[in-house]
């Protein structure tokens, strides 16, 4: 069962979706909210009805269709939908969605701040089982699309880590807060945050998770 349990209540796990067509979001809402452990906050195709949909409290989790549109062929509205709903709700999650494995936008989903990324075609017990992990705290790749991140056909050079810098990633791979990891560091969280800053200069990333995929994929832990 997806719903959170609080005493003995049982509360469905609030979602908001956003997708591209209103064919893909309707499929979306009846696959998603079918067993009734979801519920369902709205839908929409519109990024500006979806940054209403930000302003309910009761929100938990956020799907987003990456494959949403723009009249600028340069733009990726649905990765900086996600940069901005993180930046507004950062207590929200966001799974993203993508019709094939498109690594450049997947990785540019999860440096925006995506908490999961799964394929549209992704079975639909699979994805309310990636939303309960989101609306957890934790995150969540599909297998198909962990394959392609974690073992891409062009590796990077892999970065030098010092001693300091490799027990934060590993630390950071076991979903610990900065906090959390000065504490298990015998450091400042200020000094951490530092830490992790340079780490991610090192990595060429921008958030935990593709961090976390880097640190997997090169083995640096």
């Amino acid at each position: 069962m997806l719903a959170v349990s609080t005493g003995t209540r049982v509360v469905p796990i609030a979602i908001a979706v956003v997708a591209d067509q209103a064919l893909t979001r309707d499929v979306l809402v009846e696959v998603l909210t079918e067993s009734g452990d979801l519920q369902l906050l709205g839908a929409t195709t519109s990024i500006e009805a979806a940054e209403r949909l930000l302003e309910d409290p009761r929100l938990q989790v956020v799907v987003v269709n990456l494959s949403l549109t723009s009249t600028d062929p340069g733009a990726a509205p649905g990765v900086n939908f996600i940069a901005a709903a993180k930046a507004r709700r950062p207590d929200v999650g966001v799974l993203s969605l993508k019709r094939s494995v498109d690594e450049p936008m997947l990785r540019a989903a999860l440096d925006a701040g995506a908490d999961a990324c799964c394929l549209v075609t992704t079975p639909a017990d699979r994805l309310r089982q990636a939303i309960a992990a989101v609306a957890a705290g934790a995150t969540w790749l599909d297998p198909e699309i962990s394959r392609v991140l974690l073992h891409p056909k062009e590796r990077p050079a892999i970065p030098h880590l010092s001693p300091r810098e490799r027990a934060i990633l590993a630390l950071i791979v076991d979903g610990y807060s900065n906090a959390e990891i000065g504490a298990q560091l015998g450091c400042a969280t200020a000094t951490i945050h530092t830490h992790v800053l340079r780490l991610f200069r090192k990595l060429n990333v921008r958030h935990r998770v593709t961090a976390a995929v880097c640190a997997l994929r090169d083995g640096l832990i």
